[in-house]
């Protein structure tokens, strides 16, 4: 009896011994991990900021710094507003000098896909991510993370709305006058619209893209919006914006989705067409809710910081409700939003962010520039 007992015990501690050894490499990792994590944290703070191209307004600076420098208060972010196109004109312009100035850009997809991954300027996203709540892909709409680059490395979407195209002053038009992007044809509307320049990288060219493609529009549309209704073109989102909130004209589209949100915010007589409120199949935006890391950072450390907290859940969060875009984290939440803007899952929805889209963008550039000429 004893010498049976013995053997059992004998193999009860195999049989232990193998647990154990089965569950050390994840133990290892987790202490690997999190030795990482703290040496990186410890060149970030030695390093003392981090510098990150962004988009313009007041909202978007703060929920993109204010946040960060709370959780992390001796790492300071100098951040840089602006439109894409130019940011990424001057970044480009310095890297041919040698000065290699900015850590990451957070904006659209078509200027990092189009201007910056060409260009050589960004190194890919994925190794810079440390946070298992990050790197964890259930923690994600459709169970990953998600990139607009076909190669699935360099530039990671963590924001995507139902793409609001249309705002307009509420005293001067109906929204149910604009059931339909075809309703802009109508003649009533012309000499009243105002357009963000579509020949330039951002929120016009992007809509003009959506109405080129769609197979419910095309384009003929496209032809007869521009030659039909002698559509006044901007540069400057606010502006437009502003002329809409006068009266000076009535509709604007091409819409910028941050700056519509900052100066309703600030009372002024505006109200977007939600995509619900139209008929035509709707697109996934990005809009600015785009990153990649650039490569050759001055600061190497504390851009890992400052990207492992951008899409953590405090990050998002604060971006989601900055932005009025929403997050494709699954834990932060959508209260804040018009549930319109909120992609519904197994909807139908046209994706133009990804790169697989963006020949678009030539085509339709030919096109309204021979429009605009005539």
């Amino acid at each position: 009896m004893i010498k049976r007992s013995f053997v059992l015990l004998r193999a009860w501690a195999f049989v232990a011994s193998i647990a154990t050894f089965g569950a050390q490499p994840s133990l290892l990792g987790a202490q690997s991990q999190q030795t990482e994590w703290e040496r990186i944290l410890k060149g970030a703070r030695e390093e003392g900021k981090v510098v990150v191209l962004g988009p313009p307004g007041a909202d978007a600076r703060k929920a993109l710094t204010e946040g960060f420098q709370k959780s992390y208060p001796g790492i300071e972010v100098e951040y840089n507003g602006g439109p894409g196109s130019k940011l990424s004109a001057r970044l480009l312009v310095e890297r041919r000098a040698g000065q290699y100035l900015a850590d990451a850009y957070i904006g659209g997809t078509a200027t990092a896909i189009l201007n910056l991954i060409p260009a050589g300027a960004v190194d890919p996203i994925k190794p810079a991510l440390v946070r298992p709540d990050v790197l964890d892909p259930r923690q994600w709409w459709g169970k990953k993370l998600e990139f607009a680059d076909q190669a699935g490395q360099h530039n990671l979407v963590f924001a995507t709305n139902v793409r609001t195209h249309i705002a307009v002053n509420p005293q001067l038009v109906k929204k149910t006058d604009l059931s339909s992007y075809r309703d802009l044809l109508n003649p009533k509307w012309r000499g009243k619209i105002v357009m963000h320049d579509p020949m330039v990288l951002g929120p016009g060219q992007g809509t003009a893209k959506y109405w080129y493609a769609h197979p419910e529009l095309g384009k003929e549309f496209v032809r007869k919006f521009f030659t039909e209704q002698n559509v006044t073109i901007s540069r400057d989102s606010r502006q437009a914006l502003e002329w809409i909130a006068r009266g000076q004209y009535l509709i604007h589209t091409g819409l910028d989705d941050l700056q519509i949100t900052e100066l309703m915010a600030k009372g002024l007589t505006l109200a977007p067409v939600r995509p619900t409120e139209i008929k035509e199949i709707g697109d996934l935006n990005v809009g600015y809710s785009s990153v990649v890391l650039l490569n050759r950072p001055p600061h190497p450390n504390a851009v890992k910081v400052y990207l492992n907290w951008l899409l953590s859940k405090e990050g998002q969060t604060g971006f989601s409700r900055a932005s009025g875009y929403p997050s494709r984290r699954l834990d932060v939440a959508h209260d804040h939003l018009d549930p319109a803007v909120v992609p519904r899952e197994g909807s139908p929805y046209l994706a133009f962010y990804k790169e697989e889209y963006l020949h678009f963008n030539k085509e339709v550039d030919n096109l309204v520039k021979e429009l605009m000429v005539k």
